[in-house]
């Protein structure tokens, strides 16, 4: 798509159609009959395989994990949800759809901040120790601000879930969260915050645990 500026305009102009998002005008291409379209190339099929996969993701975060953390994103971004989590994760994944960068990958995305030096310590028995250093008393850093943890298991990077029993407010400057296993030597961690009232959220940190041990 390509931006046309700031025209109010909505309709067709020979084979481009003009439409306005958020107060931006585009212009698509329409196929005109009987003309073959040129096959895709491997790289273009390779972003499509990336781009199914990124909205299935979403689709699946949305009904299992959170239906507010993108959604809260994307509005004070001004974006859709969808559009940022998209923008944000994409290039965290191949050409065959797989997860590739799972160090890069956004569990989460808000206006909170994270707090400084953002530790994990192993308490054994698949328990951890998340530590941080933190003074400030903000609107986007408030002493009553949540620990969550999220999860993606070595052997089901795309399998993200919630991490069991996570406790911890920003004030106590230490929380704990607990990984299941599932069989698996080890686990990619991203951990955030949440407002108390649920209204708003932080970046996620990553960290990649042992589950060996």
């Amino acid at each position: 798509m390509e931006v046309v500026g700031d025209l109010e305009y909505r309709g067709k102009l020979g084979n481009l159609v003009f439409y306005t998002m958020n107060g931006r005008t585009f212009a698509r291409r329409v196929r005109i009959p009987g003309k073959k379209r040129k096959p895709r190339t491997e790289g273009q099929r390779g972003m499509a395989r990336r781009f199914a996969i990124v909205q299935k993701m979403y689709s699946f975060y949305k009904e299992e994990i959170s239906p507010d953390i993108w959604r809260l994103a994307g509005k004070a971004a001004g974006r859709r949800g969808n559009m940022l989590f998209t923008s944000l994760n994409s290039g965290c994944f191949d050409g065959e759809g797989r997860m590739a960068d799972p160090e890069a990958f956004h569990f989460s995305a808000g206006e909170l901040q994270l707090p400084r030096e953002l530790r994990v310590e192993a308490l054994g028995g698949g328990r951890f120790r998340a530590t941080w250093e933190d003074e400030r008393a903000l609107s986007s850093a408030a002493p009553s601000d949540e620990l969550r943890a999220g999860v993606a298991y070595d052997a089901e990077p795309l399998g993200i879930c919630w991490a069991e029993s996570a406790s911890g407010r920003r004030g106590d400057g230490g929380g704990e969260f607990a990984l299941d296993g599932r069989g698996d030597t080890g686990a990619h961690v991203y951990l955030f915050f949440a407002r108390a009232d649920g209204t708003a959220y932080s970046p996620s940190r990553y960290f990649h645990v042992s589950l060996e041990g």
